[in-house]
């Protein structure tokens, strides 16, 4: 089995690496959903190192399945986590492991950074959310289930489920659908 990968696009203040890949154990595990200190769910064990604080080591729960997303990755915020494992998929503050939260995206799919403009884009189901820095900063409107993403074109993001292309504005998340030209 292999580790889930680690997406570190955005500037971030803290390293990640998955425990078993670092020597030494820490004094300070933390298990989610909870963030709870008496044990939990087994999943993806995380050592992250903040800049400013001790290390500690984070237990994601799984939920693995075919077709849902499964990734870490640094965020629009310097200082804060994302983990997709399967399920709606977690951010946490790396300073402080007691704030985290569940993002309401069922369905998660596909994770994409785009940097240039400080937005997060995770696909679910049947919407497309966009997060910046301070949180959800938008979100599409509804689309047609089993849309696959087809990419970025100017300020746009093209997705396309049979016959029918959304086309979702970066800078507002307004949803255009249209008879796909193709």
């Amino acid at each position: 089995m292999s580790d889930t990968p680690l997406w570190m696009s955005f500037p971030h203040e803290y390293d990640v690496a998955h425990e078993r890949t670092v020597r030494g154990s820490l004094a300070e595990v933390v298990y989610y959903p909870g963030a709870r200190r008496d044990g939990g769910s087994d999943g993806a064990w995380l050592r992250i190192a903040p800049r400013d604080r001790a290390p500690w080591t984070g237990v994601f729960a799984s939920e693995l399945s075919a077709g849902r997303l499964s990734v870490i990755s640094s965020w629009p915020d310097p200082y804060t986590l994302f983990v997709a494992l399967g399920g709606d998929p977690y951010i946490v503050d790396v300073r402080d492991p007691d704030r985290w939260s569940r993002l309401d995206v069922p369905g998660a799919r596909l994770l994409v950074p785009l940097v240039d403009r400080g937005l997060e884009l995770v696909l679910g189901a049947d919407v497309l959310s966009a997060y910046d820095g301070l949180g959800l900063a938008w979100e599409s409107g509804p689309l047609t289930p089993g849309s696959e993403w087809l990419g970025q074109l100017d300020d746009e993001v093209h997705l396309r489920s049979g016959g029918v292309l959304h086309r979702v504005d970066l800078r507002h998340g307004r949803t255009v659908d249209e008879a796909a030209p193709w």
